[in-house]
């Protein structure tokens, strides 16, 4: 049994602390980050809770070996995750999901070879018929259980029963979840399809030409949608203007590439994203991540040469500890 708990100020950072998911989130609301992750895990089975402050637009890619079922304790948008349902993820290369502010999501993950029939229309979006009194009885057994593991100290080790005993909890709430439970597609799939469609392809557009990113106009060209039925499928989708979506997310990317490259001169960060006028960049960024780009990338760069001190100190060791041993001979 492997117990990890993450807290992370980083919406980027947040996303790569869950081992096994390749996932890139962008921040998308003003406001300073917070996040934590409860992850437990066997060889047979996972429970991961996620949780943020602020909302997210995530892109993922889920371990293929597993099915994964979703049910939120808290999730204040109406599409995606219902209040009262358990969500199967599709298979699929990537999946993307907005995530409101303030939302905390339970994650169950399973080997494929279990429960087969979980396989049916495994590339859409699938909820599982379950009584509310079961589903209200089961996620509140994984809430308490991860409510512990969090404020439980971290100093103080956990007996193999109590492990033992977490695990079984665990197995035995899913079997008795899953046992009794038939799928169902989701509601409204056409028209939540091309919705989602809709977004994904100005994303998809959006990233293709980062330094020269098309206008409203042209997106409605490209897809041949009309300006209203763009706005409405990103209000309805992400909650947000098509404007205000896709700057976000440009402005992620300028973040990410800061953390990466933090020698880079901001200018040529900001450009390559498509923000030439400094001031409305800086404006627009200290806005989202209530922090100037410039604040962002001193941080980057303390933590880099922070890295290459550590580095340069075992090198030092290393050197001493090999004179050392050829001064014995």
């Amino acid at each position: 049994m492997t117990i990890t708990l993450h807290h992370c100020l980083d919406a980027d950072e947040h996303a790569q602390r869950l081992e096994g998911w390749q996932q890139e989130s962008s921040q998308i609301e003003a406001g300073v980050f917070s996040g934590e992750i409860v992850d437990v895990s066997s060889r047979e089975v996972r429970l991961f809770r996620e949780s943020a402050n602020l909302g997210l637009s995530q892109r993922m890619h889920f371990p293929e070996s597993q099915w994964h079922l979703v049910t939120p304790i808290r999730w204040s948008s109406g599409t995606l995750y219902g209040a009262d349902t358990v969500t199967v993820l599709p298979r699929c290369e990537q999946f993307w999901s907005v995530a409101p502010s303030n939302y905390d999501l339970l994650v169950v993950s399973i080997d494929r070879s279990r429960h087969e029939w979980l396989g049916r229309n495994d590339h859409r979006l699938r909820r599982l018929e379950v009584s509310s009194t079961l589903l209200h009885q089961v996620r509140g057994q994984w809430q308490l259980m991860t409510d512990y593991l969090r404020t439980r100290p971290a100093h103080e080790p956990m007996s193999g029963a109590l492990q033992q005993s977490l695990m079984r909890q665990l197995e035995d709430s899913i079997e008795l979840l899953l046992g009794s439970g038939a799928l169902l597609g989701a509601p409204d799939a056409s028209n939540y399809r091309t919705r989602r469609y809709i977004v994904d392809r100005c994303h998809a557009l959006t990233r293709s030409s980062p330094d020269d990113p098309p206008s409203l106009m042209a997106l409605c060209h490209q897809l041949k949608i009309s300006r209203r039925t763009l706005q409405y499928s990103f209000q309805t989708e992400v909650g947000q203007s098509p404007v205000t979506y896709l700057r976000a997310l440009r402005l992620n990317a300028v973040r990410r590439s800061l953390f990466q490259n933090p020698a880079q001169a901001l200018a040529d960060a900001a450009a390559a994203q498509g923000f030439f006028h400094q001031s409305y960049f800086c404006r627009e960024y200290r806005r989202l991540f209530q922090e100037l780009p410039s604040t962002t990338r001193a941080r980057a760069l303390e933590a880099a040469e922070s890295v290459g001190r550590r580095v340069d100190d075992r090198c030092l060791v290393h050197d001493q500890v090999c004179r050392q041993l050829t001064g014995r001979r």
